[in-house]
């Protein structure tokens, strides 16, 4: 099984600042190696607390670190409840069988410890039988059940389908949501997987992700936006789009959903990249009425499409509403014809203009002298700043968790870390953060993965930071960081990552969640290798 992170893997070029306009593309794969040696933990300055410092209330010196079973566990997004208990959600899987992943939850105290009231002292899994599953987004109900989202499938994403998974308060699957707490949605594709879940004011759910159309190894491919919408008991609600679904074509090639957002006035926007012949890789958006019709007053005919220049690779992995109703997006590009590759944002006005008060033409990129950089997850203060979250994927000691925070302007905050940028070692081999949630202190709560020399091998880390703002906080839109699963043949470089596949096969029996349990030795996790498009002429 095959995950994709859309990051270049070709040698550095360090620079040193953030800048804008042009670049060139590539994707990565992701090394959890088996052995780390020492934890340096640094953020910012250390003599006065100062925003991007971690906070020392939180774990151990800011950072917390959690195994499930001697397992490699990631963690892929975080959810923030009411009474400020953090919801964290990923996959694990033993002994480097990623075709036996399964849904993976934790929650923890404020103090960062695990809730013993959640699961089996504060973790639960959720096995699907015969497949590989991996949660790619989460979001707290009102009423503190848990919706996750992602994906079931056999071997590659490509076959699966949606998996929608509802829990009580104290991690026990919600049996009054779809069957046994288990809604599994099929697209009309070869298969479909969700990257991203947002819950709307009546309590109904719309999930989003790919729709897996047609798939050709080595060669460009078909896929499409895909979301569904779901009423509170997991059944599809028939008055959106067809049946409860609809699907969004921009160039006839790689369409992705990563974010979605929901306004005010209930309409939808969705957040990804659409790739095309003759023009690569692009941020995209699309904005849907609350009926799933796509809204003709947003950019042309309902989408919108942004290039960082020289038709390069340029993904959104998350976005975000601003208080005044502007989107923020952020991701990645590549550019510097491959070698080149840094966090990248943009901001749109609600129509889906770009907007040119945003560093002067709406694009931000974001070096912080690595390679492979990519955001996953982007926060809105209400004071307007706007906090990335991210890392490098170098497979090398500089493969950290990255955060940066941009003035309303677009200009890095001076304020926050070392010139707007804080970087996180967890020691000297790669860990990486693909999720974040803004406190309603305002302090920032990151997610990821981090390996260790110890048997557990790779653990959730969680890392929190200080951070003030001119106001209090209020929820932002649901975000959607990136470790999620893509399929890949082979590891050669190809245009994209999604075969063309058999049905999938629906799993027998009914998942269900899982205590942890006892622990038991394992071996050292080893490489797992991720596609990389080849650069465009």
């Amino acid at each position: 099984m095959e995950r994709r992170f859309r990051i270049a893997n070709i040698a550095p070029l360090r620079r040193s600042d953030c800048g804008t306009k042009s670049r060139g593309n590539s994707w990565q794969h992701v090394l959890l190696p088996s052995a780390i040696v020492g934890v340096l933990l640094f953020a910012g300055s250390t003599s006065i607390a100062a925003d991007g410092d971690l906070d020392p209330a939180f774990g151990v010196g800011g950072v917390v670190m959690t195994d499930f079973n001697n397992s490699t566990d990631i963690a892929n997004a975080v959810a923030l409840q009411t009474d400020g208990k953090l919801v964290v959600a990923g996959t694990t899987y033993m002994n480097n069988d990623f075709s036996d992943e399964d849904f993976a939850i934790a929650r923890y105290n404020t103090d960062g410890s695990l809730d013993a009231s959640f699961g089996n002292n504060g973790r639960i899994t959720t096995d699907f039988p015969g497949l590989a599953a991996v949660i790619s987004a989460v979001v707290v109900q009102p009423d503190g059940k848990i919706l996750v989202a992602g994906g079931a499938f056999p071997l590659f994403t490509f076959a699966g389908d949606f998996k929608i998974a509802r829990y009580n308060p104290d991690g026990s699957l919600d049996a009054s949501f779809g069957i046994g707490g288990i809604v599994t949605t099929i697209f009309p594709g070869d298969g479909s997987y969700a990257f991203a879940l947002a819950l709307q004011s009546d309590g109904k759910i719309i999930a989003a992700g790919t729709d897996f159309v047609d798939f050709h190894p080595g060669d460009m491919s078909n896929t499409d936006f895909a979301l569904a919408r779901y009423n509170p008991d997991g059944n599809l609600d028939t008055s959106f789009g067809t049946g409860g679904k609809v699907t969004t074509d921009f160039l006839g090639a790689e369409d992705d959903v990563h974010s979605v957002l929901i306004q005010p006035d209930g309409k939808i926007v969705a957040v990804g990249s659409a790739n095309g012949a003759s023009d690569y890789y692009n941020f995209a958006l699309a904005r849907y009425l609350p009926t799933g019709i796509l809204d003709a007053t947003f950019g042309t005919g309902g989408k919108v499409r942004t290039d960082f220049g020289n038709n390069d690779l340029d993904i959104a992995y998350a976005a975000g509403f601003q208080p005044d109703g502007k989107i923020v997006a952020a991701g990645t590009t590549v550019f510097d014809l491959g070698v080149s590759q840094d966090f990248a944002l943009v901001r749109y006005n609600s129509d889906g203009t770009v907007d040119t008060t945003f560093d002067t033409d709406g694009r931000v990129l974001i070096d912080f002298g690595s390679f492979a950089q990519s955001a996953y997850a982007v926060l809105i203060q209400p004071d307007g700043k706007v906090v990335t979250v991210g890392y490098p994927n170098t497979e090398s000691d500089d493969s950290d968790f990255l955060l940066a925070r941009c003035n309303p302007n677009g200009s890095l905050d001076q304020t926050f870390g070392v010139g707007g940028k804080v970087r996180t070692s967890f020691g000297d081999l790669n860990a990486g953060a693909n999720g974040a949630v803004l406190q309603t202190d305002g302090k920032i709560v990151a997610v990821g993965f981090n390996p260790t020399q110890k048997e557990s091998g790779v653990e959730f880390a969680l890392a929190r930071y200080l951070a003030t703002s001119s106001s209090t906080p209020t929820p932002t839109p649901t975000t959607t960081p990136n470790a999620t699963p893509t399929p890949s043949p082979a590891p050669s470089p190809t245009a994209t990552a999604t075969p063309t596949a058999t049905p999938m096969p629906t799993p027998s029996g009914t998942p269900t969640a899982t205590p942890r349990p006892t622990p038991t030795p394992r071996p050292n996790v080893t490489p797992r290798h991720r596609p990389t498009p080849i650069p465009r002429p």
